[in-house]
């Protein structure tokens, strides 16, 4: 059976305090004033939902959290008209309205147990960016413990493929739903010499490490000045979307990614002076990186945090650019050392029992503060994700543009998502309004810093 990883895993059990989701939206510009009903649309998704395995699964918890939860078949779908009441109504008339309908999504996480994704529908929204007429918004919300967000897209992508498959799309199969009282009873059995082997791992890979590079990848020696949007966020959400004009990014002499991380820079440096604070030069970003295919790793969610300088120190934005890109390719350099990903491979042998245990003793004792802490490792989050070409649609809509909302955590009341389809690149904030109540200066502050490192960038042709 298809036994949750210890890294998948997490992410279903803090879902159940407040969602820890992925959530990819997707506007679909119709052709002339005709757009499709609500019907239409959730028959065109299920009918594609039908044939990818990861989406006819649900999670089934083991008798006492013995052991890590499983993906099993969900008996109850026989086809795409009994996954219809997965396809639920986005309360937007107006493009302006999209952006409180998904702060409420962003809030509630789906039932990994009864259905581990939805997908929210507005039919007709008026007003969308790149749109020659009406358009559909379409947000896919699925369970962090089934995917990650290179997952996620493309997940999205099979929902809205343009030609029906005829079987069954590749990806791995649950096994038939049954009960996990065996399982419960061979993990407690195993559960001394599993928490034993994982202790000496662990030990064993660390030494490993600390010997290679004389320190941890989190020692006290890498802690920084924190900076606003370090504190801690409560639960309420709001999000912004700027809808960058299309095939700017490319004409742009660096990456996507690098153009992001510079100019999210700039928008925290002039951001902090506004507000009367001195920028750090030490401020780094946190930046999600996937590890490629051939790197060994047990869980779904093939994602490690590298950190990346971001060179404020340089005033020249191609400069800063250019000493930002290095940056960025020794983080992704980091996060594959071998030693690292066999560390928290051992790391995260920890039994169920024991890692649960942890939890609530780590809830029972937090102090939560939201005041902004002295030091933190990562100042800023930067999420950049490419979903790929512009070749799917939705009942013959094409995409007009993508976006995501990265979540929120310990010390990040802001973060930044970077989300690209075909040519078009949106900017995405998440931000926690009590503990970061300029998010709206700021969002202006980021739309003119991402238009003149574009500019600041751009190729003369």
């Amino acid at each position: 059976m298809s036994r949750l990883d210890i890294i998948d895993a997490a992410f279903h059990y803090a879902s159940k305090d407040l969602s820890r989701d992925q959530y990819v939206l997707l506007a679909f510009g119709w052709p002339g004033d005709a757009p499709a009903s609500f019907e239409e649309i959730a028959e065109f998704v299920c009918s594609r939902a039908a044939r990818v395995p990861e989406l006819l699964t649900r999670l089934q918890e083991v008798p006492g959290n013995l052991d890590y939860p499983r993906w099993v078949h969900d008996d109850r779908i026989h086809d795409g008209a009994s996954l219809r009441s997965r396809v639920v109504d986005l309360p937007s008339q107006t493009w302006e309205d999209v952006p409180r309908a998904v702060e409420g999504l962003v809030q509630i996480p789906v039932d990994a147990a009864e259905a581990p994704w939805r997908v929210h529908v507005a039919c007709d929204v008026e007003g969308a960016p790149h749109a020659d007429g009406k358009a559909a918004v379409v947000v896919f919300q699925v369970s962090h413990a089934l995917t990650d967000g290179r997952g996620a897209s493309r997940l999205a992508r099979l929902l809205f493929t343009p030609t029906l498959p005829t079987g069954p799309t590749t990806g791995s199969v649950a096994a038939a739903p049954g009960t996990q009282l065996p399982h419960a009873v061979s993990s407690l059995l195993e559960l001394p010499y599993r928490l034993l082997a994982a202790r000496v791992g662990a030990a064993r890979a660390r030494r490993a490490f600390v010997r290679a590079h004389g320190v941890g990848p989190t020692s006290r020696d890498a802690a920084r000045p924190a900076v606003r949007g370090n504190a801690a966020p409560m639960r309420s959400r709001v999000v912004h979307m700027i809808a960058c004009p299309p095939g700017v990014f490319r004409r742009a002499s660096f990456s996507v990614t690098t153009c992001a991380l510079t100019a999210v820079s700039l928008a925290t440096d002039r951001y902090l002076a506004d507000a009367g604070d001195t920028t750090p030069d030490s401020l780094n970003a946190l930046v999600p990186m996937a590890l490629p295919e051939e790197v060994r790793w047990p869980a779904v969610n093939r994602i490690v945090n590298g950190s990346v300088d971001l060179h404020v120190e340089i005033d020249d934005l191609t400069e800063r650019a250019g000493a930002i890109r290095a940056s960025l390719s020794a983080a992704r350099t980091a996060v594959v050392d071998p030693l690292l990903t066999r560390w928290i491979r051992a790391e995260n042998k920890i039994p169920a029992p024991i890692f649960l245990a942890a939890r609530r003793r780590g809830a029972k004792h937090a102090r939560p503060s939201h005041d902004l802490p002295e030091a933190v490792l990562t100042n800023v989050t930067v999420v950049s994700v490419n979903r790929g070409d512009a070749g799917i649609e939705l009942c013959g809509a094409r995409p007009i543009l993508t976006a995501g909302f990265p979540m929120l955590g310990p010390a990040r009341s802001l973060s930044h998502g970077f989300y690209g389809i075909g040519n078009t690149v949106t900017v995405c904030v998440t931000a926690c309004p009590e503990t970061f109540p300029d998010h709206a200066r700021y969002v202006e502050i980021l739309e003119k810093a991402v238009a003149d490192v574009l500019e600041a960038t751009t190729v003369p042709n």
